[in-house]
């Protein structure tokens, strides 16, 4: 059975009873935070985030919202992720995941997330993932063949499968039992067991 994996950012709340209530209400066994966007920006929710998801005794991971446009500016906000992460405390047990779905990024992505993966985990975390929509898969925006073998975590909503194959993370909604938080089917442990 899939464990339920919550995804948080600064639109959410940072309170332990926000993070108790993902736990002991909805049944979520991780948390994947956002940590950082582009190459300036870090979530200003995120410490208290991470130390209230361990508190109530979830794993905790991180995600960065993608904007490059270049492999140079892939590496660099590879780079920012990975510091953003080492000052929160996130160290090589947590999945760092690329966030790629920005409407601003065109074309092919391949080589710049290539760019990315590579750079994050020369930067210390060898456990990645791709976050993106099932629709970037089905037009191309990424092809999966030219990279290295990830658990994949693919968001698609209001469908009863998540409409890409091998994928081992499924984001199914934004607003779980109206807690307004997205949850993600975690089927392989990828997440929820470190």
């Amino acid at each position: 059975m899939a464990e339920l994996v919550a995804d948080v950012s600064s639109w959410n709340p940072d309170t332990a009873a926000f993070f108790q209530s993902l736990k002991k209400k909805a049944g979520a066994k991780a948390v994947i935070v956002k940590l950082s966007e582009g190459t300036t920006y870090r979530n200003p929710k995120a410490p208290a985030q991470i130390k209230n998801a361990w508190a109530a005794g979830m794993h905790v991971h991180g995600y960065h919202y993608a904007r490059f446009q270049t492999v140079d500016q892939a590496k660099a906000e590879a780079r920012h992720f990975a510091a953003t992460a080492k000052l929160r405390g996130l160290n090589h047990t947590s999945v760092m995941a690329l966030d790629l779905e920005d409407a601003s990024i065109k074309g092919d992505t391949t080589a710049r997330v290539a760019a990315f993966i590579t750079t994050l985990k020369q930067a210390g975390y060898p456990k990645v993932d791709l976050y993106t929509s099932a629709s970037w898969i089905w037009y191309h925006r990424v092809n999966l063949a030219k990279l290295v073998k990830l658990n994949l975590w693919i968001a698609r909503y209001q469908a009863d499968q998540p409409g890409v194959d091998s994928v081992g993370t499924w984001q199914f909604t934004s607003n779980f039992h109206g807690l307004k938080v997205d949850m993600s089917y975690d089927f392989f442990g990828y997440y929820s067991k470190v």
